[in-house]
């Protein structure tokens, strides 16, 4: 009889956006913050800045939650960039 194993794993996902503005990278920041609460507990997510780049780090234990994910992160990000104005 073959025993069956089920193996855990962990998908870690790392983007970097830089920008040519910090205050821009700033202001993309702040539109995320608000949705960086209340993940399922396979999720987590953390943010952080480096000079004019934002630095995303993920990791889920289902690959459809990380790509939702990540969906979701990347089309906030591209909406802030479309309504966010400078001085």
């Amino acid at each position: 009889m073959k025993e069956n194993h089920h193996h855990n794993c962990r998908i870690l996902v790392n983007i970097e956006i830089e920008f040519t503005e910090v205050k821009e990278r700033d202001a993309i920041l702040n539109t995320l913050l608000p949705d960086n609460i209340n993940f399922p507990k396979e999720l987590s997510m953390e943010m952080s800045i480096n000079n004019k780049s934002l630095m995303i780090n993920t990791s889920s234990t289902k690959i459809d939650t990380m790509i939702n994910t990540i969906n979701e992160i990347l089309y906030h990000i591209s909406l802030a960039k479309q309504v966010i104005q400078y001085d």
